[in-house]
């Protein structure tokens, strides 16, 4: 059956007397992820448990100190069997930071806040002076009532990690209900009042309306004199920015990026040469002289509503920057045509560069590591593997919506759960997975790993479908989501949530052809373990029939890793390597009805011989699958109005074969990517599958021009640099995209 090998799952125990209890002292002097960071130095501090099987390690570490942070459960759950072995992307936990480089920048706050019963009534000077900091420096964030939840969540892991001078706005009356419940330093945005709850995705209508809105936010505290870290909800702020801030006294705006390689040892401003990705306003900091930006900021939102915030932004600040970006030059923000390099005096940094208008801004980009977005942080680990305590993290790069982006967050164990998440009413399932070596690191005839960067995977006359080392990514895959699938169903049978196991892939993903990964992200190992759940499972899907969604049925691989996981529930382990003859769901709910964790060896099939669902529940599970799985992204097409995406298959094992559009045998479409990938869907444009079909698979669908008729091109959009994939649709309809990124 194979065991539960947890390598640091941490506990918490009391503080002893004596040299523990001083060491207390230190410890609560580190703030954010530095406490787990420095655990690693009690290492001879710690005591080994056994319960059930399970084991853990108890930290004699101060519980407070230590729910601070949950970097340990970075750490996927590693299982020996079949020739597997502990793989080196695997995150181990950093050597210790001392508190002179985390703590001495983020102290301890002396007091909880006092509970709030209600917002303020509106911003004004008064509320900022009790909440900014001795410099005027004020952190905010903003939400409405369907961004709560995220919201809430940034305020937790702010209190968690000592950073006080938090202060969040309210787009509607539900937000700000939430918020004062919460005892949030809150108040209302403009119009806050009349603005209905909504869900607000990227790129529609909403999500431009909230660029000006958020912009005349920024307005309204510049005006009052804050110097203002303005930063979305969908975030995580591990510890107070504001003292690493200040190293740069003369620097008007400091932006993190949307760039995936680390370019400076220090970890301070990242490089001009290299940081030439779009700067990410999910995480800003602007000083109150910089006010006239702001401004221009929005009069140039409000003439041109269909243009991103975010592109308005780099677009404003470029005014003053040399190059016209064409020109290959030196580097810089959003694009290698311009040229950071010019006049130097009176800076504090050389990596520091003047911008907008007359070069009247002082400008820098932020360090990837420290102020990290969702594929430095959630998919190459850089501050683990670098041991570098982040400030920051922003659930971008990701898939599946916000779902998605508050998986991400569990699975690093940075969301703030109720007790019921780790422990809920059924109970849990656990069911390890037991990957070769043959399938986890392929290897050629010749002896080469198959899971590395493919140059073929970019050349348009190469036929994909039979690739090998796409064969292997789609093989790997597939093995997991069948045992999911499997998993999943004897979950539901049983009244259980499934504690889902860390998932790996071949390849990484992208929102445009690539080589299996970017070949800039020198940091990315291949294959990817642990890989993001989104990028294989849709989990923006919704419950189909009487089966649930797969994240109302499941929790995330690292949940117990995480030190909130209570004591009793891991104590009360029944460990399994297969069920009893004649199992029902009924039978197994009563038998394991004392245990609240069960742990499965071999998980029996859903459908076939051997199942336990019925006739009838197989059927619906069928019909429940058919959006369980995304899509890969990509391999170049052959022609224009072709697309190299591939999309999973949950079904792809089971004979005679219906596809997730009730169609079988070959599916139809002109792409190279052929049905011989095991279990993939080819997803073609063009009469093959219409513009219904894709938003069939709840990709959201946007108009964009075409270069001729019938032909489809990749499309830029101007100087933002976001490209997209455009391909002709059936006569009588416009063309359309699909926007494969969030």
């Amino acid at each position: 059956g194979g065991a539960l090998v947890s390598p640091t799952v941490q506990r918490v125990g009391d503080t002893p007397p004596g040299p523990a209890g001083a060491m207390r002292g230190v410890i609560l002097a580190v703030t954010g992820v530095a406490v787990i960071i420095a655990m690693a130095s009690l290492v001879l501090m710690q005591q080994t448990e056994s319960v059930s099987g399970l084991q853990y390690q108890r930290s004699v570490v101060d519980e407070a100190a230590l729910r601070r942070r949950r970097v340990a459960a970075l750490q996927p759950s590693v299982h020996a069997g079949d020739g597997v072995q502990a793989p080196k992307e695997a995150i181990s936990p950093v050597p210790h930071t001392s508190s002179t480089q985390v703590g001495s920048e983020s102290p301890r706050p002396s007091e909880e806040p006092a509970p709030r019963a209600a917002c303020a009534a509106a911003l004004d000077r008064p509320f900022l002076e009790a909440v900014w900091s001795d410099q005027r420096e004020v952190i905010v964030t903003f939400a409405n009532a369907g961004g709560l939840d995220m919201a809430l969540n940034v305020w937790a892991n702010a209190r968690a990690g000592g950073v006080r001078h938090v202060a969040m706005a309210g787009m509607d009356v539900g937000a700000l209900e939430g918020l004062a419940a919460a005892g949030v330093p809150c108040f209302p945005m403009r119009d806050a009042a009349t603005s209905k709850a909504e869900k607000i995705g990227w790129g529609g209508a909403a999500f431009r309306n909230l660029g000006v809105r958020k912009i005349t936010l920024l307005i309204d505290l510049l005006e009052l004199g804050a110097d203002v870290v303005l930063m979305d909800a969908d975030t995580v702020l591990l510890q107070d920015p504001l003292p690493f801030l200040r190293r740069w006294p003369d620097a008007d705006i400091l932006a993190s990026t949307d760039h995936l390689v680390n370019s400076t040892a220090t970890h301070g401003l990242e490089a001009l040469h290299a940081a030439h990705s779009h700067w990410n306003i999910g995480f800003f900091f602007i000083r109150s002289r910089a006010r006239h930006f702001a401004h221009a900021w929005r009069d140039l939102q409000i003439r041109k509503p269909h243009w991103w915030d975010q592109h308005s932004f780099g677009f404003l600040l470029r005014q003053g920057v040399n190059g016209n970006g064409t020109v290959r030059g030196n580097g810089g923000p959003n694009g290698l045509g311009w040229d950071l390099t010019g006049d130097k005096s009176g800076l504090s940094d050389p990596l520091l560069f003047r911008a907008f208008t007359n070069a009247s801004l002082v400008v820098g980009t932020l360090s990837v590591v420290k102020f990290g977005n969702g594929h430095t942080s959630f998919v190459q680990r850089l501050p683990w593997k670098f041991g570098v305590a982040p400030y920051f993290v922003h659930a971008t790069h990701q898939y599946s919506g916000s779902p998605g982006k508050r998986h991400r967050i569990r699975e690093a164990g940075f969301w703030h759960d109720p007790p019921a998440h780790y422990d809920p009413p059924g109970g849990l399932l656990y069911a390890p997975l037991h990957l070769p070596d043959s399938v986890l690191r392929p290897t050629s005839p010749e002896g080469k790993p198959l899971f590395s960067m493919q140059r073929d995977f970019l050349d348009k006359t190469y036929n994909h479908s039979q690739h090998p080392s796409l064969l292997a990514h789609f093989n790997l895959a597939h093995v997991q989501v069948r045992h999911i699938r499997d998993a999943v169903a004897l979950a539901w049978l049983t009244g259980r949530k499934l504690v889902l196991p860390p998932l790996a892939c071949g390849f990484d993903r992208g929102p445009f052809p690539s080589m299996g990964k970017s070949g800039e992200t020198t940091y990315q190992d291949l294959p990817m373990y642990p890989c993001p759940l989104d990028y294989v499972f849709d989990l923006d899907r919704k419950s189909s029939g009487p089966f649930p969604a797969l994240l109302e049925v499941a929790r995330e691989y690292s949940l117990l890793n995480n030190s909130r996981m209570p004591r009793e529930v891991l104590a009360s382990t029944l460990r399994l390597g297969a069920l009893p003859p004649g199992s029902t769901g009924e039978s197994l709910k009563q038998d394991w009805a004392s245990h609240k964790l069960v742990e499965l060896g071999q998980v029996p099939p859903a459908f076939g011989p051997g199942s336990l669902l019925s006739e009838e529940q197989q059927q619906n599970y069928k019909r429940s699958l058919q959006g369980f799985t995304d899509v890969w992204c990509c391999v170049e097409p052959p022609r224009w109005g072709e697309a190299g995406h591939i999309l999973y298959d949950a079904l792809f094992d089971l004979v005679p074969h219906k596809d997730r559009f009730n169609r079988g045998g070959r599916v139809r479409g002109t792409s190279s990517l052929a049905t011989s990938l095991p279990g993939a869907e080819v997803r073609t444009a063009g009469s093959a599958l219409p513009l219904g079909a894709v938003k069939a698979l709840g990709v959201r669908v946007d108009r964009c021009r075409t270069a001729g008729r019938g032909r489809g091109r990749v499309h830029n959009l101007g100087r933002a640099g976001w490209v997209w994939l455009c391909a002709p649709m059936p006569s009588g309809q416009r063309n359309g995209r699909a926007t494969l990124f969030s």
